[in-house]
């Protein structure tokens, strides 16, 4: 039942996500913004996220899984309203900023639920075919939601500029609303266990007792994180294997946000303007997640035949750098190609890359080195989103591709040589953990 509304709410989550990701930097040049404008303001969604993930962490952790939840989907809607028509750039500047806070109110508390909710009904449960069908559930409401954003802005009929509402406004208005309806799903499925309350808490029920408890887990939390990420730091910082892999995900971080930044844009100019490129790029969009999808699962054949998983790592990196610089190719049927090529390359570096990772750390960092990625992550697009679109403009698009082709190309050098190599699996453990993933 718990996993059955997991994975219900994930692709609740995630669709909406699907249905602007096509039209975020095509609806953001409709309403007249240069690429160098729309850089800054991703990044400033990006700078938002990252400075907001630890305060909304910690206040999921104080207040419980289900009002960050809440709160997370109610901000959502707004931020997507208030990009659906905002024509002005303070206004969208607002809008960015209170969309980088949704994504950090939303960025674990779900999942921090599933994980209570499974272990206070079975402590010691599995909890890997949850986790891998909410990935799959994530992966095709992406797609759909993609696919379906195409279909909308092509079938809309409404101006596409110089109005409150055109086109391309109709996917975040859409998003909105599907928002409010994954939020009645959270309100009946979401609930935070009180089973364990003891007695003394239970006699402490008061008003002033909760607040008193909500302040002290308060300080508790912002005493002990700033610890964690200390802990963190310095495991980083004193194993070369986690140096290296942080660099390679700072690589990564530069190659998503550049293609996310420019393939809107170059689209665009290869197909005759924004309007006629949001239903072929939606659809492309959902071909690279689908692809993306299958070259995770290629990962394990992938270790296998180049005998070491960091082999294997390696190789699929260079060849998503070399598919990410054809991405700027003036011929659209090739371009198409190499931005698919990039995502099944890269979904198949992806887990060989978090099997090398957690081969170096104990369940102690674990979570600790996780963040630490994702800040890596979005720290780099930051900086990417913030010049790369500059350089476009005063360059070439092809030159800023090839720019994050090198980075993510230096990004592969940092798997050589690997010292502390697990052993791909083998067929027969394959089929064993597929089989136990699927039951």
């Amino acid at each position: 039942m718990v996993r059955r509304r997991f994975v219900t709410l994930t692709a609740l989550r995630w669709l909406p996500t699907g249905l602007v990701a096509p039209t975020f930097v095509l609806l953001l040049s409709a309403r007249g913004l240069s690429l160098a404008t729309i850089g800054l303001l991703t990044a400033l969604y990006s700078a938002t996220t990252v400075l907001s993930e630890l305060p909304t962490g910690g206040l999921a952790d104080v207040l419980g899984r289900r009002p960050v939840i809440v709160a997370a989907a109610l901000v959502s809607a707004a931020s997507a309203i208030m990009l659906a028509v905002s024509t002005t750039l303070p206004w969208l500047i607002a809008a960015a900023v209170v969309m980088g806070l949704a994504r950090a109110l939303d960025s674990g508390p779900l999942e921090a639920w599933y994980v209570d909710a499974v272990h206070a009904v079975e402590p010691g449960a599995d909890l890997t075919p949850g986790l891998a069908r909410a990935a799959m559930a994530e992966s095709v409401a992406l797609s759909a939601g993609a696919l379906a954003s195409g279909a909308v802005v092509a079938w809309a009929p409404m101006p596409t500029s110089d109005a409150l509402v055109i086109a391309l406004s109709l996917p975040f208005l859409l998003k909105a609303a599907l928002t409010l309806v994954q939020l009645v799903f959270v309100a009946r499925w979401v609930h935070d266990d009180v089973a364990a309350t003891t007695a003394s808490e239970a006699a402490d029920a008061t008003a002033g007792g909760r607040v008193a408890r909500i302040v002290a887990n308060a300080t508790a939390t912002s005493r002990d994180v700033p610890h964690a990420i200390g802990r963190g730091v310095r495991l980083a910082v004193a194993r070369h294997t986690l140096r290296r892999l942080l660099l390679l995900t700072a690589a990564f971080g530069a190659a998503l946000a550049g293609i996310e930044l420019l393939a809107p844009s170059h689209a665009a100019n290869l197909l005759g303007g924004t309007a006629n490129a949001a239903g072929p790029y939606a659809v492309l969009v959902t071909a690279g997640f689908l692809g993306s999808a299958a070259g995770s699962a290629l990962a394990p054949l992938a270790g296998r035949l180049a005998r070491r998983s960091s082999r294997a790592a390696a190789l699929a990196v260079a060849g998503a750098a070399v598919s990410l610089a054809v991405v700027a190719a003036p011929f659209a049927g090739i371009a198409a190609a190499a931005f698919i090529g990039f995502y099944v390359l890269l979904g198949v570096a992806f887990p060989l890359t978090q099997t090398l990772m957690h081969a170096e750390v104990t369940a102690t960092e674990r979570a600790t080195m996780l963040s630490l990625n994702s800040m890596a992550l979005q720290s780099t697009a930051i900086v990417i989103t913030a010049t790369l679109g500059a350089l476009a403009v005063a360059t070439s698009t092809a030159l800023a591709f090839a720019v994050i082709a090198v980075v993510l190309g230096l990004g592969s050098l940092t798997l050589v040589r690997w010292p502390h190599d697990p052993a791909p699996a083998s067929a027969g453990t394959t089929s064993a953990t597929t089989a136990e993933a699927s039951a």
